[in-house]
């Protein structure tokens, strides 16, 4: 088993840069699609629920965060992350951007959707009998459908399942139950979409963020993990961050470094709430690399945050890093702290 597991990584490494950039490229251009059309309904979903290798046959929890705007009257965009679980010998997520058709020919309250896109999936591959591993990165496809009750709104209850396919993984099928909330109705008939009031009054942030890192391995190892981050607004829903980040200092989690990354984020609710995905390079240094050293790394990350202010220059962000690399050190990163705009 492990030298299965080191060919199989030495295959995935080399193309390790290009499937990250690639992962990266699609999801900021869904995600800008997104965020340039104004009109339509937007709303958010977390969802819990099952997933299943489809050959092994083997269950585990699953849950997702999700967020939806509608294109037209039958059709969306959606973007969402996905954690599938731990199944046998795999621990995989993904982000999974989708375009839907939607109908709701019994009720309007009750519509009924599928969706297709691409999964851009991190999978932890661990060996059954050894606590050796390794981290792989690649693209697959993700097929859903859900059926939404908005009888209750801005409450919103649904129903999904997946089946997503991975060439280089498993396959595997889910089914979750959500509930959500509708972040801006839809115009009425003939309604001119409504200008909203902004709270936003500044175009720079300071934010300082604590946290926990955890290592994508066998054993799941945590580390304490801290930032400093300065954000700059470059266009209404494009902006551009130059982060510190410390990863933790005890064995076997021992990196930091400087990341900087764009970010799409868009405002709701008067920019009380913005909600965003972002994405770029992390140059860093490891103490503890895998193999007994250390080592000065580039590595990228994938990011998602969420920001809520309490005044036009106090709020509060929380922040998810995934930590991509091409030696198997992947990490999550989830943090909160708060942030002065000025």
């Amino acid at each position: 088993m492990g030298d299965d597991l080191i060919v199989e990584q030495e295959f995935h490494s080399g193309n390790a840069c290009q499937r990250g950039i690639t992962m990266r490229t699609i999801a900021f251009a869904v995600f800008f699609v997104l965020l340039a059309c104004s009109v339509g309904a937007q709303e958010i979903f977390v969802s819990g629920g099952f997933a299943s290798d489809v050959s092994m046959q083997g269950d585990s929890g699953e849950w997702s965060v999700s967020y939806g705007q509608d294109l037209t009257e039958h059709l969306a965009f959606s973007i969402s992350y996905v954690n599938e679980g731990h199944q046998p010998n795999h621990y995989r997520d993904g982000i999974a951007p989708q375009i839907w058709g939607r109908a709701a020919p019994f009720d309007p309250r009750l519509s009924f959707a599928l969706g297709a896109g691409p999964y851009l999936y991190f999978d932890t591959k661990v060996a059954s009998d050894s606590d050796e591993y390794e981290n792989l990165h690649g693209l697959g496809v993700i097929f859903s459908g859900t059926a939404t009750w908005y009888g209750l709104s801005p409450f919103l209850l649904q129903v999904r399942a997946n089946y997503i396919g991975v060439n280089q993984s498993f396959d595997s099928f889910s089914a979750s139950f959500g509930i959500g909330w509708l972040l801006q109705a839809k115009p009425g008939p003939g309604e001119p979409p409504k200008a909203g009031k902004s709270i936003r009054k500044a175009d720079n942030e300071v934010g300082f963020f604590l946290g926990k890192s955890v290592l994508n391995s066998a054993k799941s190892e945590q580390g304490n993990a801290m930032s400093i981050e300065y954000r700059r607004r470059l266009l209404p829903y494009l902006e551009l961050a130059a982060a510190w980040l410390n990863e933790g200092d005890s064995r076997p989690i021992g990196r930091y470094g400087f990341m900087s990354q764009l970010w799409l984020e868009r405002g709701f609710y008067d920019d009380r709430l913005s909600l965003g995905i972002g994405g770029g390079p992390y140059l860093a240094h490891d103490k503890y690399d895998g193999d007994g050293g250390s080592r000065t790394t580039l590595a990228g990350a994938v990011s998602l945050t969420a920001l809520y202010r309490f005044t036009p220059h106090l709020g509060f962000r929380a922040m998810f890093h995934r930590i991509v690399t091409d030696y198997s050190r992947d990490t999550d990163v989830f943090m909160g702290g708060l942030v002065v705009a000025f």
